[in-house]
């Protein structure tokens, strides 16, 4: 099945077959057919080849089973090597292999794509609300502002007026060969610090007229009720929040800059007791808000 004047590459990490025939039923039903799907295997058990059969000629996608799992260990890796499948598109979207879109995604996307490339926009973004295992809506459709400073965009999910996910973003292939994403711990941060780097914390295009459904089910990474899991999960939350200080203290004011640094630090005493690291780290703190604030937030968490 040929597409013609498809700038877009949707990327599907595959690795759990359970809700992938929702995920690839969402494709089909699609208005707007110009997108191409390149699906990577990360070495799954769960053998999807009888179900993509059923789907050839209903939208135009590549499969490709990779020898050994990444997803285990270095989940950016995988990312990057399913990206690596895509050929020419300018825009890319990473699909969650448990989650759905809206059937006027695509269409969407190109309805907006002549204003968001007028204003050199290297992101844009998708409204999006949780399902549950049984694709029930369990959350209101997050909606966002049209055009958003990327670090005001943070600040706002941050403090819980928003949510971001990896799916519900689309994204230039330009912006991410030039910043790629960074690997962090279980990719806990990855796509958080992707949205502030892939549009230079300039401007996010967002439309509320399309939408993703994230499914938050007991195999989602981040609903893993596993000990070690937990700890590399906020040791990926202490380090993405640092990283974003270290690098782009200046985009954010006081207060932010504050609130970033207490979570890092609480997220650090959580997953780490080396004096040393805490005591490095405390230092950083004193350099990016002072010696009071800092105090202030040793004091908070001082019993954690």
């Amino acid at each position: 099945m040929e597409i013609m004047n498809s700038q877009l590459a949707i990327i599907i990490p595959y690795y759990k077959l359970k809700y992938f025939k929702e995920t690839l039923e969402s494709l089909s039903n699609q208005t707007d057919k110009r997108f191409s799907v390149y699906i990577g295997n990360d070495c799954s058990p769960e053998n999807p080849e009888i179900l993509l059969h059923s789907y050839q000629n209903k939208f135009q996608f590549s499969y490709t089973k990779f020898d050994d799992n990444f997803g285990g260990t270095n989940l950016v890796a995988q990312w990057e090597r399913c990206i690596a499948l895509s050929k020419n598109e300018k825009w890319l979207m990473i699909l969650g292999d448990d989650d759905t879109l809206s059937e006027n995604t695509v269409a969407e996307f190109y309805n907006n794509l002549p204003k968001v490339e007028a204003k050199n926009i290297q992101v844009i973004r998708l409204a999006s609300r949780l399902i549950d295992e049984d694709g029930t809506p369990t959350s209101e459709l997050f909606k966002n502002p049209e055009f958003e400073l990327a670090g005001d965009s943070y600040m706002r999910i941050f403090k819980g007026d928003g949510r971001s996910t990896l799916t519900e973003h689309f994204f230039t292939r330009k912006t991410y060969e030039k910043n790629r994403f960074k690997n962090f711990p279980v990719a806990f941060g990855s796509d958080n610090v992707a949205w502030l780097e892939f549009p230079e914390m300039g401007k996010i295009f967002s439309t509320n007229d399309a939408f993703a459904n994230i499914r938050i089910s007991a195999e989602h990474l981040s609903s893993k009720d596993d000990g070690v899991l937990k700890y590399q999960r906020r040791e990926g939350i202490y380090l993405f929040n640092r990283y974003i200080i270290q690098n782009y203290s200046k985009f954010f004011g006081g207060n932010d800059r504050f609130l970033i640094l207490k979570k890092a630090y609480k997220n650090l005493r959580y997953s780490s007791r080396n004096k040393l690291k805490t005591f490095e780290f405390i230092l950083f703190m004193i350099k990016n808000i002072g010696f009071s604030q800092t105090l202030k937030i040793i004091k908070e968490n001082r019993n954690s």
